[in-house]
């Protein structure tokens, strides 16, 4: 909009209508995948059930980070504030977890080998306190909530156990940035200039469902708990992204207001989620009496987390 805007030739224009193609390109399925078993594996982790039995129940609070290896290609704000944007997938929040053994419900000697662990928590965040995102003059925040429930079998003196669960991964995170300086660009070799804003909404919405296999090996008050697992997940992750910024005139890169003319660029694109993953897990539990200190690690092809958590037991 404005008058300047009658000087972008009409090649330039129709360029534009090839904008999302390039974004797609930029963000890539592969990356919006990678970002989503970010946030699987980070709530898989979260849910904390490890793999040693709870004879009645269990409480246990925890903090859970996973990080993928997948990037987001060079991004189209490279010439904006948010040329810092954090190109790997990250994905952190604390967890309350809850386990009960199914025999203090059901009157069943079989009802004892089973455990039910529930988590949840619903996490908003800032810049202050998300430690993963320092990105300078730019507001971040959003919140994050997963939950989820597993329930676990434990054969009889065996060490081995075996898990279903299921989880609901939730997250939105909103960056935004204003340009503290113009800067430069070109329209058919002329030098212009804009100031800004910048603003990027990401978000996940994914159900999954998972089976392990876990085995517990204890040497006093350590346990040591290796495992296997796959997780098949349903749902999406999707990313829009927005720049409106007002334009310099041809004739002079450092006008602005004698004729006010704005470009606004606006868009988006989404992965859908139809398929899963097999992870790897190692687990380190430390008895303390009524509590236990826990470390899990998880890890899949180009995808890692990892938790740790304080558990008391009664």
């Amino acid at each position: 909009m404005g008058g300047e805007c009658s000087n972008i030739p009409a090649d330039y224009q129709i360029l534009g209508n090839f904008a999302k193609p390039v974004f797609d390109k930029i963000y890539t399925n592969g990356f919006l995948h990678s970002m989503g078993d970010n946030a699987v594996l980070q709530n898989l982790n979260s849910n904390q059930s490890g793999g040693t039995k709870v004879d009645r129940y269990r409480l246990g609070l925890g903090y859970t980070v996973s990080q993928g290896q997948a990037k987001a290609r060079d991004f189209y704000y490279e010439n904006s504030e948010l040329r810092t944007l954090p190109k790997r997938g990250v994905a952190a929040s604390p967890s309350f977890s809850f386990t009960a053994n199914l025999g203090e419900w059901i009157n069943s000697p079989n009802a004892k080998q089973w455990n039910l662990t529930v988590h949840f928590f619903p996490y908003e965040f800032g810049e202050a306190n998300i430690p993963f995102v320092k990105i300078r003059n730019t507001e971040v925040n959003g919140r994050v909530n997963n939950f989820g429930a597993v329930l676990r079998y434990f054969p009889v003196d065996s060490g081995f156990s075996f898990g279903l669960g299921i989880f609901q991964t939730n997250q939105d995170i909103y960056l935004s940035s204003y340009d503290r300086r113009p800067t430069q660009f070109r329209i058919d070799g002329d030098k212009r200039r804009w100031i800004g804003q910048n603003d990027l909404f990401y978000q996940s919405r994914i159900t999954s469902g998972s089976i392990d296999i876990k085995y517990n090996y204890t040497i006093g008050f350590l346990s040591i708990i290796p495992g296997l697992g796959f997780v098949y997940n349903h749902g999406y992750t999707a990313v829009q992204a927005s720049r409106f910024a007002a334009i310099s005139r041809m004739e002079n890169p450092d006008d602005f207001g004698s004729v006010p003319s704005a470009i606004g660029i606006r868009l988006a694109t989404r992965h859908n989620h139809r398929s899963g993953f097999g992870y790897g897990s190692l687990g380190f539990q430390i008895g303390m009496g009524e509590f236990s200190l826990t470390t899990e690690l998880m890890a899949g092809k180009e995808i890692q987390s990892i938790n740790l958590s304080l558990q008391k037991h009664f």
